[in-house]
């Protein structure tokens, strides 16, 4: 059972990683109105996949504040991947959500007592292979600081989103819909607050966006049920390979084969973190 949790993971990984492609390519520079739509995907995908596998459609507390969690840092998210380019932002957001992600469950939830060496092995390996990926790039940009501080909001509060459906100890198919529930109506209230007027741009982009991070979504909330938020955390940041990938092969954030050679090399350390964190 163990092993399906460790896949889903994986999984979530691989779409979280990517979720931020349709952004990119689409170079909208309305965040807000990008956040509001990519809701409105997230909010009907959980709707749709709800009822294909037997969710439950409801209100829960526990989960609303987690998709509110969500979506103040993914907003913080937008405005690092804008200023930092996806290759940087996202190691620095992810080293912050393992800190922050293995702490909640290794010290407060008690979820890895006999293995805590261990898994405080990986952690370090998953840090020092984000770390090498993150320190590439011109940090004199006067957008730099911007970004970083974002990256690191937003990871902060992504490591702790996860809590309070850990302390509320709702099941997987009750807690689904509320989360994107409270991901959804956080994210309509931003940008009426905003006042800023609708346009229509980037909206097919926004939606995809949406609909690939809750397909992650779900299977994080899947891994978390089985093999627990110390693990859930960490494991599914190996999303910073497909996303530094991504920048540096698709959106050619970084030429110099230095800069590639050291992803390379962060990746391989990140990888070895991810297989010790998960003996733990």
């Amino acid at each position: 059972m163990d092993n399906l949790g460790f896949l889903a993971a994986l999984g979530t990984a691989v779409c979280w990683g990517s979720y931020m492609v349709p952004f990119k390519k689409s170079g909208s520079l309305n965040l807000i109105q990008f956040q509001a739509v990519m809701a409105v995907g997230i909010g009907f995908s959980a709707a749709v996949l709800s009822l294909l596998l037997g969710f439950h459609i409801g209100f829960n507390l526990y989960g609303l504040a987690s998709g509110v969690l969500w979506t103040a840092a993914n907003a913080l998210f937008l405005v690092a991947a804008a200023n930092l380019g996806l290759a940087r932002s996202v190691p620095v957001s992810a080293s912050l959500v393992i800190i922050f992600s293995f702490l909640w469950g290794a010290l407060v939830f008690n979820e890895m007592p006999s293995g805590i060496m261990v898994g405080s092995l990986g952690i370090g390996l998953i840090i020092v292979g984000v770390s090498l990926i993150g320190m590439i790039g011109n940090t004199a940009n006067k957008s730099f600081k911007k970004g970083l501080l974002s990256a690191v909001a937003a990871g902060t509060i992504w490591g702790s989103q996860l809590v309070p459906l850990k302390i509320g100890q709702v099941a997987t198919k009750d807690f689904f819909f509320p989360v994107c529930l409270g991901i959804l109506l956080s994210g309509i209230i931003i940008f009426v607050l905003s006042r800023k007027g609708f346009k229509k741009e980037a909206l097919g982009m926004s939606l995809l966006s949406g609909l690939i991070w809750n397909i992650g979504n779900l299977l994080s909330l899947i891994s978390l049920s089985i093999i627990g938020l110390s693990k859930v955390g960490p494991i599914s940041q190996a999303a910073v390979l497909f996303a530094v990938l991504w920048g540096l092969f698709y959106f050619k954030e970084m030429t110099k084969l230095r800069a590639r050679l050291q992803v390379l090399i962060g990746a391989v350390i990140l990888l070895i973190g991810v297989a010790t964190l998960a003996l733990a």
